[in-house]
């Protein structure tokens, strides 16, 4: 399957071709793209025809429409996945959701934090082979919603370390170093962001782990649609919605998917993964999200992860997280 993008990122193309007087219908039908798709909040367009559109606005337009069209990025433009970063408990969370769902908005690339030093790095990369290649208009698009990510959840003064853009600087770099407020380096394979371990371990007080898992369960179903034939992503779907039941069984989600029990083990071992590895990482991963909201009890914790006794819940959160369910809260809280 082609590498696709929402078309909610074309939209910020839309609005600022619209924004300059241009005919924006002629300029996406001029690249093949439909403009009626933009009316949907999960159709999607090919990564290779959202470049050709890129290279032409620029033909248009020049170097600097990237940048003012990465600043009409709002949440929505991510769909439940902005939600989820908004309400996420930290950056670090955030970053994590995003490394974990960002196929949803673009399964052309990939993301990944990681410890560098004293610091976090933040990179994305792209895993497409298309022609033409990647336009700097969107490299510099992304960088500013990313820009405006962190701004959301850290204020309008944030800047991160250090920025790191693939292209070669160009005549909007004067205007891309401005929006990061910080030095810029050019040239490499990706996008990649220098940021503070304070920054990014820090709580944040409009962390809601509730409004998280909801948007988690909005992404994690269209992921599951985009990936009908990932089965990895349907068991994940299945073990949300029926943890709290308290009856999660391999043979009960085999049975919710339609399968035997023998032939989900077999399609999950050719994905690479098992029913209990899924069931684990996907309880680890919500104990985390839910232990940070501290508006929940213990107890309703346990109960939501599907656990029959808290007990149970504790001695699994200490293997996980080396120390117990109320020892990590106030850990986190001080």
């Amino acid at each position: 399957m082609a590498a696709s993008t929402l078309t909610s990122w074309a939209l910020l193309v839309w609005e600022e071709l619209k924004a300059r007087d241009r005919d924006a219908a002629q300029v996406f039908s001029d690249t093949g793209l439909d403009p009626s798709k933009l009316g949907s909040s999960v159709a999607r367009y090919p990564i290779e025809k959202m470049q050709q559109l890129w290279w032409h606005v620029r033909e248009l337009e020049g170097d600097g429409f990237g940048v003012d069209a990465g600043s009409r990025w709002s949440p929505t433009t991510f769909h439940a996945l902005g939600f989820a970063w908004l309400a996420s408990a930290t950056l670090g969370e955030a970053f994590y959701r995003f490394s974990r769902y960002g196929q949803f908005v673009s399964d052309g690339l990939s993301y990944d934090l990681s410890a560098d030093g004293l610091y976090y790095r933040f990179s994305v990369a792209h895993e497409w082979k298309v022609q033409p290649q990647l336009c700097p208009l969107s490299t510099d698009a992304s960088i500013i919603a990313m820009l405006k990510m962190l701004r959301m959840l850290l204020g309008e003064s944030f800047a991160p370390v250090e920025l790191h853009c693939p292209h070669a600087p160009n005549s909007a770099a004067w205007l891309l170093e401005q929006k990061a407020g910080c030095p810029v380096y050019y040239g490499g394979e990706g996008i990649s962001l220098l940021l503070e371990r304070y920054d990014v371990e820090k709580k944040l007080n409009t962390g809601n782990a509730e409004l998280s898992l909801v948007n988690e369960q909005i992404i994690t179903r269209h992921l599951a649609e985009l990936q009908k034939e990932r089965l990895t992503t349907q068991v994940e779907v299945t073990i949300v919605n029926q943890l709290p039941s308290g009856n999660i069984k391999e043979e009960n989600v085999a049975d919710a998917l339609h399968l035997s029990r023998r032939t989900m083990q077999r399609r999950l071992a050719e994905e690479g993964t098992s029913f209990s590895k899924i069931l684990e990482e996907k309880r680890m991963q919500l104990a985390k999200s839910y232990i940070a909201d501290d508006t929940l009890a213990i107890s309703e914790v346990a109960y939501l992860l599907g656990f029959s006794e808290q007990a149970n819940f504790a001695r699994a959160f200490k293997r996980w997280y080396g120390s117990s369910p109320s020892e990590y809260r106030r850990d986190s809280v001080a």
